[in-house]
Order: structure tokens, then C-alpha cells, then sequence
């Protein structure tokens, strides 16, 4: 059932605002990456909830959902009438989630996270269960029973069934923009070392990949997880962590093979360094979609037939003589070597 929500673009409307959401959709990302990588799943944003990771069995039913509402703060977050209206209206995802008409395994189920970078203070009759640094997670049915009855009150009809569901957590993460983004490139080096060579400019292009879905408006006010507009595939995300690695494998394979190339390429030792600087551009012109000339030598490359070449050498030369013999590009000569052997580099790592 697609479900219809007045501030279902609410977020498009306020999206400078909804950094923090994108951050934390990020710093989560890079913390389940080792255990997802080589899963099928989407990530939403904006979309029935701040975000969503959405996992998908071998024949792309949806096996499990984990649901997101982040929230900044500048104080501790206790049991008012603010935190209670923010648990009702997460409950009530978890309602638009089983109606959502996406085909679903028998199995299905979510989670629904509330997630704050501030100390959760959840008291009542002298009893308090605390969320943050120390205790970075607590589930519904983990809480204090006297909590736990109080949290029931603020469910109706619909949602009592989704209570069980509801999970509290704390992210250590900073409170201004400007350091959140510090952090994540310094997640980001924990997680992908010296396999990737800007981790700064590399947390920015999947930055850019959240803010485009984020930006597109559900249209009419619909939400339905299958709008593939507000989805970002895992296929999309190792389709750019691919060309975010081979554009370090490359410079490095270019350092070390820069005779035998350079050669091939017929480049003057004097225009070295401005074929490394046009090589190295090169694989983030090939992330820009904007970049039309780019993609069409990329895409031109890819599809020459190198079967019967046997090495790196070999297949180059040929990339460089059926380009020679048939296309013309607006760019300079060291310019187009330059993306040649990038798209040739780019092509070989991904096919």
C-alpha cells in the first residue's frame, strides 16, 4: 500500500538544516560496512523515516528493515512531552512499514531506532535506565518494567504491536557539522586505509549520494520504498567505492610503470607532472555525471574488444590505436591520454 504523509517532504524543505541525518546515515554506514559489504540493500532518506537501510534477500524480497530517527540535542533527552510525541509518530513508521507494498519475505521484520549524539535519561519511579557513551544501545525489552509500562501509554491500536520493536541508541558523534565531517574522515581512514587516496574528498561523494535522494521530493506526498528515486543502491555505493579504489591503484600503478606507459603514450618527460594531475582528475570527472566527454571516452574504451590481448601493455596499445582511428575529442593531447589511460585502468578494475 502506498502511503500518503503531508510531511513526507519535510525534509526536502529544510534540507539545509538535515546535515546531521545525513552524517549519521554515513558514520552507520562505515560501522556496518564490513558486516554488509557484500549484501543486497538500499538506503532511503526522507523517505517514511530520517533514514533507512533495507536489506534484500537473493531474489530482492525484503528481508529486514532497520529504521532510523536522529535527532541532535543540547541537553539530555528525558521522558517529556517532546521525546513522547517523537516515539509515537516512530511507532507509527513501523505501522506504515509492514503496510509498505514492497514484497516482503515471510520472515520480515525492523527495528526502530531512536538515535541521539546526547545521553538518554528514561526515569520513573526511582528507577533510570541510561543510554550514551557507556551504554551505547538498549532495546524496549530491556528497559526497567516501570519504563517500559510508561512507554506503552503513548501507543493506540495501531502501534502496540510495534513497541517491541523500538530501540534506543547513542552515537558518539560531534556536535557541530564542521567536526561531525572530521570524524567520519577519520571513520572512513579506519575503515579503508590507504586502499582510497582522499578520504575527505571520498566522504563528500557519498555524501552526494544520500543529498540527491534526500532532495527528490516524494511525489504527490507518497511514500513507497519502491520509488527507486529515494534509494541508493548498494549496487551504486560499490559501483563508487570501486572508483574511489582504483584511483589509488592507478596512481600507484602509474608511479611505477610511468617509463613504460609514458612510452606508450608518447609523453614528454617535461609534461610529466601535468598528465599526473589531468590521470589523477580524471577518476573524480568519471564520478560526475556532468562530465559528458569524460564518460563517452570512458564508455568508449569499455567497450573495445580486448580478448586477445594478454597483457596490460598490449591491450593499451590497442585502446590507443581504435581510438586514434575513429574518435575525436574537444581535448588536448595530454589531456586525452591522460583520461585514456584512466578509462582504461578504470575499465579493467571493474569488468
Amino acid at each position: 500500500m502506498s502511503i500518503q504523509k503531508p510531511y513526507s517532504n519535510a525534509g526536502v524543505d529544510g534540507a539545509g538544516g538535515y546535515e546531521f541525518q545525513k552524517h549519521c546515515a554515513l558514520y552507520i554506514f562505515l560501522e556496518k560496512y564490513e558486516d554488509i559489504k557484500d549484501s543486497k540493500y538500499f538506503i532511503c532518506l526522507e523517505h517514511h523515516e530520517d533514514f533507512l537501510f533495507c536489506y534484500l534477500d537473493k531474489e530482492k524480497l525484503l528481508k529486514n528493515i532497520d529504521a532510523y530517527q536522529a535527532k541532535k540535542s543540547s541537553k539530555n533527552w528525558t521522558l517529556d512531552n517532546t521525546f513522547k510525541t517523537i516515539i509515537q509518530k516512530i511507532l507509527e513508521v513501523g505501522v506504515d512499514l509492514n503496510s509498505d507494498d514492497f514484497n516482503k519475505v515471510d520472515k520480515y521484520f525492523h527495528n526502530l531506532y531512536f538515535l541521539t549524539n546526547h545521553s538518554i535519561k528514561l526515569s520513573k519511579d526511582k528507577v533510570k535506565n541510561i543510554i550514551n557513551e557507556r551504554n551505547e544501545i538498549i532495546k524496549f525489552n530491556d528497559l526497567y518494567d516501570e519504563i517500559k509500562n510508561e512507554l506503552q501509554t503513548l501507543t493506540n491500536i495501531n502501534t502496540k504491536n510495534e513497541i517491541d520493536n523500538l530501540i534506543f541508541s547513542y552515537i558518539d558523534f560531534n556536535k557541530t557539522f564542521k567536526a561531525q565531517k572530521q570524524q567520519l574522515v577519520g571513520i572512513f581512514n579506519d575503515v579503508f586505509g590507504d586502499t582510497i587516496l582522499d578520504h575527505k574528498a571520498s566522504v563528500e561523494t557519498l555524501l552526494s549520494l544520500f543529498r540527491d535522494v534526500e532532495n527528490t521530493l516524494n511525489q504527490g506526498n507518497i511514500v513507497n520504498l519502491m520509488d527507486s528515486s529515494k534509494r541508493v543502491e548498494s549496487e551504486k555505493i560499490n559501483q563508487t567505492l570501486t572508483v574511489l579504489t582504483t584511483q589509488q591503484k592507478a596512481f600507484i600503478e602509474w608511479r611505477k610503470q610511468k617509463d613504460k606507459y609514458a612510452e606508450l603514450l608518447k609523453i614528454p618527460i617535461r609534461k610529466h607532472s601535468s598528465f599526473e594531475l589531468e590521470f589523477k582528475n580524471s577518476f573524480d570527472y568519471f564520478k560526475d555525471l556532468e562530465q559528458v566527454e569524460h564518460q563517452k571516452i570512458k564508455n568508449f574504451v569499455n567497450d573495445i574488444d580486448l580478448s586477445d590481448c594478454w597483457t596490460s601493455e598490449s591491450g593499451l596499445k590497442k585502446v590507443i590505436e581504435e581510438f586514434g582511428n575513429t574518435y575525436n575529442t574537444q581535448f588536448d593531447n595530454i589531456s586525452t591520454k591522460a583520461i585514456l589511460l584512466a578509462s582504461f585502468i578504470q575499465t579493467r578494475e571493474e569488468n
